[in-house]
This record gives C-alpha cells, structure tokens and sequence, in this order.
C-alpha cells in the first residue's frame, strides 16, 4: 500500500509539473509561484519547533513581488525585487520588538532559499533548459539512488551527521548519470549548445542537486522533522520533492543565458 501511495503521488506531481512546463513560460510562473507559496509555509511550520517565528504574511507578499517579477524581461526587475523583499524584512523587524536576531536571519534566508530559487527556474531564457534542469535533478537523484544501493561501500563521512547512508558511490554515479542523459537529451532537444557547456554545467548540476538535497536534509534534522509537509502521498512536502531542482536553478539560468 504505501509503494502504490508513492507511486501515485509521485505520479501526480510528475503529471503537473510536465503540464505547466509543457504549456510555457506563463503556466510555468503560474505553477512555481503556487508552489513557492506552500514551500514558504511549509518552512515558517519547520522553523517553528526550534521557535524561530517570521512573519508569514510579509513572506508572502515578498514571495509573490519575487515571483510575479520573474516574468519581467528585465533582470534587474527580479534583483531589486529580491532586495526590496530583504530591506522590508529589516524594517519590518525594527518595529516589532518580539522578534529576534534568528527571526531575522530566518526571514531572509527564506527569501533567498524559496523565491530567489525557485524563480531562477521562470527566469530561464528557453523551457528547452528547463527540461534539462528536471533531467539534470532527477537523473542525479535516481542514479545516485541506485549506484549506491547496488555498489555503495565507501560512506561519506563529512556529511554523516546529515545523511549517515550518503556513499562515495553513489554520489559518483549521480553525477555520471545525470551527464549521460543530458548528453542523450541535447542530442534530440532543440538546442544549440557546445556539447563542452553540456558536460560542464551537467556536472556542476549534478554536484549542486546532491548539495540541495543535503541542504534540505540539514533543515530537516536541525528543525526536528522527517518531511517538510505532507502534501504529496508518499513523498512529503513541495520542497522534499523540488529541494534538489531549487539549488540548480541558477545554473540553468545562467547556461540559457550564455
């Protein structure tokens, strides 16, 4: 029962998320921005059971300036929306006495982690990339998976304290399995890409989406809890499914771009 609520849920985001890239850079806003908006509640909740408290209601309006503004052709619309978002935070803070110096830093780390991520994903130039991000993201995660429980021996000792079942391995062939499909991918994809740029920006992606899964890993344990949300049968909140394909972002952003 629980392998057939996994696979239905994880179904269904699959479903959603192939729609409204499918459909274009308007949907594609549309969709994140939802999303942006559950994976900010599902972060205030969190930091709240180590008693970190933000203020939720300007998070969202935050959120929502981020996002909307990620639709605008101009970079510098979406960089001064993202710093307007930190300034409010710190004079909203100076008038509300109950809140303190981690309230803060939590606000803005917040701000960075969700919109300012998840919007680099709106951000990129040609949805042909974006499909490249999910391979790169999924490909990473699904290979990393299975190379490591096939051949794992050697764990990873640094990061043990976050994710003690983390092997050499498995993060090896992550990082060579993402690179392979995305190598497949660009073959068919209408891209006119340096297969140079592909290998390079696969690996980096590669690296960051096991750096983003850790990442969420780290708050999870630090905050106490097991998934960010239950939102999606099986599989937990929006940022235990989108933790890895976040951190990449910007990469993706940048190799559209070039």
């Amino acid at each position: 029962m629980n392998l057939l609520v996994r696979t239905l849920g994880g179904a269904l985001i699959l479903l959603i998320l192939l729609a409204i890239t499918y459909f274009g850079h308007m949907s594609l806003a549309v969709g994140f921005t939802i999303f942006s908006l559950i994976a900010i509640k599902e972060i205030t909740k969190a930091f709240e059971n180590i008693d970190v408290k933000v203020p939720k209601m300007l998070l969202y309006v935050c959120d929502l300036l981020i996002m909307v503004l990620t639709i605008n052709s101009n970079p510098d619309a979406f960089n001064l929306a993202i710093i307007f978002s930190v300034i409010a935070i710190l004079i909203y803070m100076l008038f509300n006495k109950n809140r303190t110096l981690n309230d803060i830093f939590a606000s803005i780390f917040i701000i960075m982690y969700v919109p300012t991520l998840m919007g680099s994903i709106i951000k990129i130039a040609d949805i042909s990339y974006v499909w490249s991000l999910y391979i790169t993201a999924w490909g990473s995660d699904t290979f990393a998976y299975l190379t490591g429980s096939l051949i794992g021996k050697n764990k990873i000792k640094s990061i043990a304290h976050i994710s003690p079942n983390k092997t050499l391995e498995g993060s090896i062939g992550g990082i060579i399995g993402a690179l392979i499909l995305n190598i497949i991918y660009v073959k068919y994809a209408p891209l006119n890409i340096n297969l140079t740029y592909v290998i390079i920006f696969s690996i980096i992606g590669a690296i960051l989406s096991q750096l983003g899964d850790l990442v969420a890993s780290y708050i999870k344990r630090k905050t106490g809890i097991k998934d960010f949300g239950n939102l999606i049968p099986g599989h937990g909140g929006i940022m235990d499914r989108f933790d890895s394909m976040v951190f990449i972002a910007p990469i993706f952003y940048l190799l559209s771009v070039l």
